[in-house]
């Protein structure tokens, strides 16, 4: 079974539970890109759910599953470095800014549809407070995925307008 139809199937079956599951599995692989936000968009657009509430077990789901990278960086150091060796300027650049401006700056990275991956695992090598994490991540995620799951109602909205 392929990732979409996994997503898919999770939403259909559970509804809410299933777009937190969906959102926790998508979050939760690294480097891979799952495609969470044109789900959000497309369950948005049908109007079962309130996007809202779309939104918050989308973004509840994507924090618990970053934990994955957050980890990963807490516990391999080393091997973090060792894979991305050729990187390493830019894992110090991104150390100093979780480091100096972490909450704000992990929350604005959450927010865009690319690039946490790194982020997360960066996060955890420095040991930052997971307290501190999660909420960060909530709040950029919740703000993403709440403006995917209002477009797609829009969107809809606007085309029934029309015909």
């Amino acid at each position: 079974m392929d990732i979409m139809a996994l997503l898919h199937s999770l939403i259909n079956s559970y509804g809410l539970i299933g777009v937190f599951l969906a959102s926790l599995i998508a979050n939760a692989t690294l480097f891979l890109v799952v495609p969470i936000d044109a789900v959000i968009l497309l369950v948005s657009s049908t109007g079962i759910f309130n996007p809202f509430l779309l939104a918050l077990f989308a973004a509840v789901g994507a924090a618990i599953g970053e934990s994955t990278g957050y980890f990963i960086g807490k516990g391999g150091r080393s091997v973090v470095e060792k894979k991305f060796h050729n990187q390493l300027d830019k894992i110090e650049e991104i150390t100093k800014k979780v480091s100096n401006s972490g909450f704000f700056f992990i929350a604005f990275m959450s927010f865009l549809p690319f690039g946490f991956d790194l982020i997360s695992i960066i996060a955890g090598m420095v040991e930052y407070d997971l307290k501190k994490f999660y909420p960060a991540v909530f709040i950029g995620r919740f703000i993403r995925y709440s403006i995917l799951a209002f477009a797609g109602m829009t969107v809809v909205e606007f085309f029934s307008g029309l015909i």
